[in-house]
């Protein structure tokens, strides 16, 4: 191909514009809140944490045990840091939805949902600030699909006194 035929090939592809194109679904996302039952603790303290999981309208989440092995099961990941022990994480109960094309109902919780933790911190543990970063992975989907699976981030703060509130 001459100079002159590739310089009216490239003209002519920018006078056709871009291709009309149905966007790709964008992948709903969750929204996290940490909450902390208390935000000072004792050394040797039980600490109770909540994650608030907030979705678009119109998108659920695959429970953390989903009835199809297929789909991603919802799990909360908590890395505590040294001096923190995760005593239990407990999810909300599931419900059923009816998905076309699906067999069986889906296990999954809806669009606003509270994931609980339970933690001790370790009698020994340093007065001052305490981050517990946590990681939610999770299975959105809407009435027709299931998205690919995300990650979302999340961390409770609190500070460790030694010096009990009165």
């Amino acid at each position: 191909m001459t100079v002159l035929q590739t310089a009216c090939v490239a003209i002519a592809l920018i006078a056709a514009g871009p291709q009309a194109q149905t966007p790709a679904p964008q992948r709903p996302r969750a929204e996290l809140t940490a909450n902390v039952a208390a935000p000072r603790v004792a050394p040797g303290a039980k600490l109770h944490a909540s994650l608030r999981v907030q979705l678009p309208d119109g998108v659920h989440v695959q429970s953390n045990a989903p009835r199809d092995p297929s789909f991603i099961a919802t799990a909360l990941t908590i890395d505590a840091p040294a001096g923190v022990t995760v005593d239990r994480v407990t999810y909300p109960a599931a419900s059923d939805f009816s998905q076309a094309g699906a067999n069986a109902p889906l296990s999954v919780f809806g669009r606003d949902f509270v994931i609980e933790a339970d933690l001790t911190v370790a009698a020994g543990t340093t007065a001052g600030e305490l981050k517990i970063p946590a990681r939610l992975r999770y299975q959105a989907c809407n009435e027709r699909v299931c998205f690919p699976p995300a990650r979302a981030a999340a961390e409770w703060s609190v500070t460790v006194v030694t010096v009990p509130d009165r």
